[in-house]
């Protein structure tokens, strides 16, 4: 089951850790992305050369790939801004149990690191704030390994 809802951030007052950069697809919020492109984009010369177009963002199709949540739709070619630090609610496609790491496929949600096993490409994204069941939704802390 993929989960579509919009991004939900909770217990952050508001403000977690973000990156904005440029959508290279089509992306909805509440959707796991990676960082896409071309490299050789960021050099030596610093942040006086970096811009949000050095940055890009697809879906993740595999959850071995994993650079945050989308906060908000984003067209392909919009600026989009990806939460990669604190609390928000995801959707569960395995079983969670709080205070255990959890991984992503990249679709689905997330799962407990055990019930998925890291197979099929999967890497922990954070750890579990609240227990749920498969298919339903849980409060995970994006970063804590």
């Amino acid at each position: 089951m993929a989960f579509t809802t919009q991004y939900e951030p909770v217990l952050d007052g508001g403000v977690p850790r973000t990156l904005g950069g440029i959508a290279r697809e089509v992306i909805s919020g509440g959707q796991f992305v990676y960082c896409s492109g071309a490299t050789g984009k960021v050099n030596i010369s610093g942040a006086t050369s970096l811009v949000r177009s050095d940055i890009e963002f697809a879906v993740s199709a595999s959850g071995g790939a994993f650079t945050g949540i989308a906060m908000h739709n984003a067209a392909s070619g919009a600026l989009v801004v990806v939460h990669r630090a604190g609390d928000c609610i995801v959707g569960a496609y395995g079983d969670t149990t709080a205070g255990q790491p959890v991984v992503t496929n990249g679709t689905d949600g997330v799962a407990d690191i055990d019930a998925a096993a890291w197979s099929g490409g999967n890497v922990p994204i954070g750890r579990a704030v609240t227990s749920a069941g498969s298919e339903g939704y849980t409060v995970v802390t994006i970063g804590a390994y």
